[in-house]
């Protein structure tokens, strides 16, 4: 390292300080310490130079990046976020969460409309939504709703954000999530009260769904959404799980199930036509309901983990990921 005067080491620390660890713009700095700006770009040089910064790249994050960007080959899509595997398997939905919610932070525009799922994951999307994101948003829910007052309830995750986010109008789709059958399924969706909000919410701008597999603890089973025989019956007519309300296949297709004329929600041909339709979803029970979501082409974006992401890769690349 150059030999520097003791002002001189604490101008350029105070220099690395201000614009690595704290966030300052070149300008900003400049400013701040009274030079010109091409002097702190200069200065910031030197820092990197004589080891005053060391940039470390984190391989975990790096391998991210890199299943991002062969996911988007592989499936199409316009943005995947691959997030680290957590240390504890209990805080990956929160995780996922936090990760929809930041990208969702950044893509919603003033005005613009939002609808939502439900879930887990999409409960902790609602919990951390900033509420700076934008002016004079729209807040819908796609799913009706569940009997009782739970977090994960699509009641509850649409209040949380419209509160979070500042919303100046705020929808609920007011009917049960699944109509007790294909007959009453039909009469309800023929009510105004409900056709208003249906039409919001096939118009939506941005769509936020979870995935929601089929197994014996999914939260779908647990809360009552569907009966066990159900999930048995479903899993017999080739069902992998959920995505929009739609119980579909491995490949993504719907499968011939009443279930799937029972849901008081859009149609899968209509959540198609909706601008920017992101999927949050993670872990190993998810990974086939994921794979038939990216394959039915009902996500525009993904967030997942890391683990999930080698699995989706491994099984479409042959195992090379």
């Amino acid at each position: 390292m150059t030999d520097h005067t003791n002002e001189e080491r604490e101008l350029l620390s105070r220099i690395a300080w201000a614009y690595h660890a704290n966030g300052m713009t070149q300008a900003e700095v400049a400013d701040w310490l009274g030079v010109s700006r091409a002097r702190i770009v200069r200065l910031l040089q030197v820092c990197r130079d004589q080891g005053y910064v060391q940039i470390i790249v984190n391989t975990d994050r790096a391998v991210c990046h890199e299943m991002e960007r062969q996911l988007e080959t592989v499936f199409g899509l316009r943005r995947a976020i691959v997030i680290p595997a957590p240390a504890n398997p209990k805080h990956l939905n929160y995780n996922l969460g936090q990760a929809a919610s930041h990208y969702l932070s950044t893509a919603l525009r003033d005005g613009n409309s939002l609808g939502l799922g439900w879930g887990t994951t999409v409960a902790a999307a609602a919990s951390s939504a900033p509420a700076d994101s934008a002016d004079g948003l729209t807040v819908v829910s796609m799913y009706g709703g569940l009997p009782y007052s739970i977090i994960v309830n699509p009641y509850e995750i649409v209040t949380t954000f419209s509160r979070r986010l500042k919303a100046s109008q705020t929808y609920y789709i007011a009917a049960p999530m699944f109509a007790p059958s294909p007959e009453s399924c039909r009469l309800l969706k023929s009510q105004e009260l409900f056709r208003s909000v249906y039409a919001r919410a096939i118009q939506v701008d941005i769509a936020l769904v979870g995935l929601g597999e089929l197994a014996v603890n999914a939260t779908n089973i647990v809360l009552g959404a569907i009966t066990r025989l159900e999930f048995k019956s479903l899993v017999d007519a080739g069902a992998v799980g959920e995505v929009f309300g739609a119980f579909v296949d491995a490949e993504g297709k719907p499968v011939t199930h009443p279930k799937n004329e029972c849901f008081m929600g859009p149609t899968l041909d209509e959540v198609r036509t909706i601008p920017l339709r992101i999927a949050a979803a993670g872990g190993p029970s998810k990974t086939a309901i994921i794979r038939a979501a990216l394959l039915g082409g009902f996500a525009d974006v993904l967030v997942t983990d890391e683990t999930t992401a080698g699995t989706l890769l491994a099984a479409e690349t042959g195992g090379e990921i």
